[in-house]
């Protein structure tokens, strides 16, 4: 994560135009301007709106970055914990005044009494595999309350007609995988971050797994490019 990192300190410095650079193992490449972490509540998608107003009670802000969505709980009288893997990124949360910031991994928290965890701008992608989603799960089941939800986002694949995302899929199931599984690696003014891998789980698949581990899946809502909102509790 460092050239996120190091692109964050960038724009936070004063470089409207930072941008971090992805790249697929397949050799496309995709911009990434990281002035939309620092989105305003007026900005946030309808996912985002939709997720931010069904919180409640202590929140866990995961892959927070640099705490849009934990800002706004906070002003909606919400207890939030935010928490992020980058060190920048946690750094400029507290400089914007985000109250309780975690720079960890998820996996480090054991027993935690929240009533939502919340993951936007498709976070749970750091699962990277299906076998991550049922690890994660199963983790949670130790940090939220008997009553607590997951919110999350992620995108469908499935949805596009774009001839070399199509073309990834397809690669990805001749070689076993689920199409739903990037390999990606961050570049930002040169540096190369490690290689990684990234999970965008469609809805079916999330609703069979969670079924599978005796949690309850409600799809929210759905946009036209893939993007969905879920909501996961137990049963």
């Amino acid at each position: 994560m460092e050239p996120f990192g190091l692109a964050l300190k960038d724009y936070w410095e004063g470089n409207q135009y930072a941008k971090v650079v992805f790249h697929r193992d397949d050799g496309v490449v995709d911009d990434y301007f990281v002035e939309h972490c620092f989105r305003k509540p007026d900005d946030f998608s309808e996912i985002e709106k939709i997720a931010v107003e069904l919180c409640i009670g202590r929140v866990l802000d995961i892959g927070a970055g640099v705490g849009p969505h934990s800002l706004q709980l906070q002003k909606n009288g919400l207890e939030v914990y935010a928490l992020d893997v980058s060190e920048e990124a946690c750094r400029i949360m507290k400089k914007r005044a985000v109250k309780h910031v975690m720079c960890s991994d998820l996996y480090s928290l054991r027993t935690e009494n929240f009533d939502t965890i919340l993951l936007m701008g498709r976070a749970i992608g750091f699962v990277e595999d299906l076998a991550g989603m049922e690890k994660f799960l199963n983790h949670c089941e130790k940090l939220l309350n008997s009553k607590g939800i997951i919110l999350l986002d992620s995108l469908d694949v499935r949805t596009t007609s774009v001839p070399e995302h199509l073309a990834y899929q397809e690669r990805s199931r001749e070689m076993g995988r689920y199409f739903g599984e990037v390999r990606l690696q961050m570049e930002y003014k040169g540096q190369h971050g490690q290689p990684f891998k990234l999970l965008h789980i469609d809805p079916d698949t999330l609703r069979n797994i969670a079924t599978e581990l005796d949690w309850k899946c409600q799809i929210l809502h759905k946009e036209n490019d893939g993007d969905y909102l879920a909501k996961i509790s137990k049963l």
